[in-house]
């Protein structure tokens, strides 16, 4: 009886061991689907550029521009995804730029070389890579920026440096757009494809300031009306896309002048009263620096004195009365 006693009270120490152990295992940690619908959308927009490819190969050209511009919507929704659910990270950012690089940088280029950049030959080429390396060093300097601790004002925040590059993409290939439009084909002649290209890499390198979507505030009043713009803008992208497409480049193209001249309107306002205040302050300093070196040393001697003189009329002990 004595040893069965011993055995079972062995087997109760080992359980409440191992219960213990159980209890010091770390929980493992399980993610939940929304944490991974930013990156989500982020391959499915690499994925439909990367179609517009497929589409430009089977000369398919009106498919192959309608995916680059699916692109865009998804790459303007997986970041606002992101931030609102709070899951923004650095793998993220980096799958975001891998992205963009495919379908904004590389599938125009390819798109319109198949088309009518094929004609010039290696300069047609040429012009081409040229708008990809400018898309690669846009994304490059875009995150060369986050990792810069220099503060930023919220105002600062509502422009982009330069033409982002789903933009770019899109006025790259704004000669097939209104060719779709209005069938003429003399907008694919390579002479336009090729100035597309070229002012659409340079606008995505240079520093101009352009607008940016968080400009855009909706109040609850304006809600409704804004829900109706956005129902407006649906009707009109499914019944004439083209026409569509072909307003929304050219309001684009209209408000970059704007955005730049509002951005430095709104820089020199900021600056003017840090540039005043600075001018005061030297002011003085130049004062007191004009006045002679006796009139200096007078004025020191007179400011040790009044301390003395005080205390001699509130009557110190510690100072010696006459």
């Amino acid at each position: 009886m004595e040893m069965d006693e011993s055995k079972g009270q062995e087997q109760n120490l080992t359980e409440s061991e191992e219960d213990d152990s159980s209890d010091k295992q770390p929980a493992r940690k399980v993610a939940s689907l929304t944490r991974f619908l930013p990156s989500i959308i982020t391959v499915a927009a690499l994925c439909v550029g990367l179609t517009s490819i497929r589409f430009a190969l089977f000369h398919r050209w009106e498919m192959a521009v309608l995916c680059i511009f699916v692109a865009a919507l998804l790459d303007a929704l997986d970041g606002r995804v992101a931030r609102y659910f709070g899951y923004s990270s650095q793998l993220g950012a980096q799958l975001d730029s891998l992205s963009d690089l495919v379908c904004f940088g590389v599938a125009p280029a390819v798109v319109l070389f198949l088309k009518s950049m094929y004609l010039f030959s290696n300069i047609g080429w040429a012009i081409c890579m040229f708008f990809t390396v400018c898309c690669a060093l846009r994304l490059a300097r875009f995150n060369a920026d986050l990792f810069i601790d220099a503060p930023m004002e919220d105002w600062e925040r509502k422009y982009f440096k330069g033409v982002p590059a789903p933009a770019g993409a899109i006025l790259a290939v704004f000669p097939m757009i209104l060719s779709f439009h209005t069938g003429d084909h003399r907008f694919l002649y390579p002479e336009w494809g090729g100035c597309c290209l070229a002012v659409a890499g340079l606008l995505m390198i240079s520093s101009a300031r352009t607008f940016s979507s968080k400009m855009i505030v909706i109040s609850e009043r304006s809600a409704p009306f804004s829900l109706m713009a956005a129902g407006c803008f649906v009707i009109c992208l499914i019944t004439e896309v083209w026409l569509t497409l072909s307003i929304l480049v050219v309001t684009y193209l209209c408000s970059i002048p704007f955005g730049a001249m509002q951005y430095y309107r709104t820089l020199q306002k900021k600056v003017e009263p840090n540039a005043e205040t600075q001018d005061v302050g030297t002011e003085t300093y130049n004062e007191t620096e004009a006045l002679p070196a006796e009139d200096v040393a007078f004025q020191n001697d007179a400011a040790k004195d009044e301390p003395a003189k005080e205390s001699v009329k509130t009557g110190d002990p510690l100072l010696p009365h006459k």
